[in-house]
């Protein structure tokens, strides 16, 4: 009879609890999990790691952010758990972190390379941070020299993101120095690709304001196959990217005439 309650619709089945416990312990160590990272370590397919991740958010254990998720309390109850003790030293971030300028307007775009390459920005004044990130505001306020604005608009759920009417126009109005954009893939052709309308049309915007892009991405992010083209790889001015990124990425950097960083494994 336990056997079938534990099958029956109304709870969790012996494994997934389980798969969910050493989830919710990788959480507590690391303060933020990536669903490519738990699905290897648990030898799981990335949507099984989905699901578990949607059941602990309705149980209230967590909230799901751009790829993978952050602990319920890490928003509300204390900011400093938010910044994963990791999060810093997130190897395509570090990279990128050697194009930051030393004064100006950098804008920092959504997700988990965005958030840690937030945490690595200088404290001082030379420099402001421009996002549509809810997250990476956060961890950039947290320096308190640095003047960071959060350009606002309609939330993204996924990955608390912002886009919409108000995002778009307060980009029109804005001059930036160095933009570092996220995507959801490059097309064969050499088009970089967003998730939706939406977000390619704020990060055309961001393109269009940018003085020098640069495209910061983990190999599963270039390899995804995003729905909407808003701008060319010719137009970037660097990639950074991973050492597992695919030969066929970098030769359509290279036939785009990009220079291209690729950031040391992480040991």
């Amino acid at each position: 009879m336990a056997k079938a309650a534990e099958n029956d619709g109304t709870a969790p089945g012996r494994a997934a609890q389980e798969r969910r416990n050493r989830i919710m312990v990788m959480l507590r160590e690391a303060g933020r999990v990536d669903v490519g990272e738990v699905a290897e370590s648990l030898a799981v397919a990335d949507e099984t790691v989905r699901r578990d991740l949607r059941a602990l958010e309705d149980e209230g254990q967590l909230r799901r952010a751009h790829g993978g998720a952050i602990l319920a309390s890490a928003l509300t109850v204390d900011l400093p758990q938010f910044i994963a003790p990791d999060l810093a030293e997130h190897p395509v971030a570090s990279r990128a972190a050697e194009l930051l300028p030393a004064a100006g307007i950098v804008f920092i775009d959504s997700g988990a390379v965005a958030e840690a390459l937030a945490a690595l920005v200088p404290n001082t004044a030379e420099l402001q941070v421009v996002t549509t990130s809810i997250p990476v505001a956060l961890v950039a306020s947290r320096h308190p020299d640095l003047v960071v604005y959060n350009l606002g608009g309609a939330v993204n759920p996924r990955d608390d993101s912002q886009s919409g009417q108000w995002t778009r126009e307060a980009l029109e109005h804005i001059r930036i120095d160095t933009a570092f954009l996220s995507v959801s893939g490059i097309s064969s052709d050499g088009y970089l690709l967003a998730a939706d309308p939406k977000a390619a049309r704020i990060k055309s915007a961001v393109v269009a304001a940018s003085e020098r892009v640069v495209l910061i991405a983990e190999h599963g992010q270039l390899e995804r196959n995003g729905m909407v083209k808003f701008a060319q790889l010719s137009e970037l001015d660097h990639l950074v990217v991973d050492a597992r990124t695919s030969d066929v990425v970098l030769s359509l950097a290279a036939d785009a005439g990009v220079p291209v960083l690729v950031a040391e494994a992480a040991t």
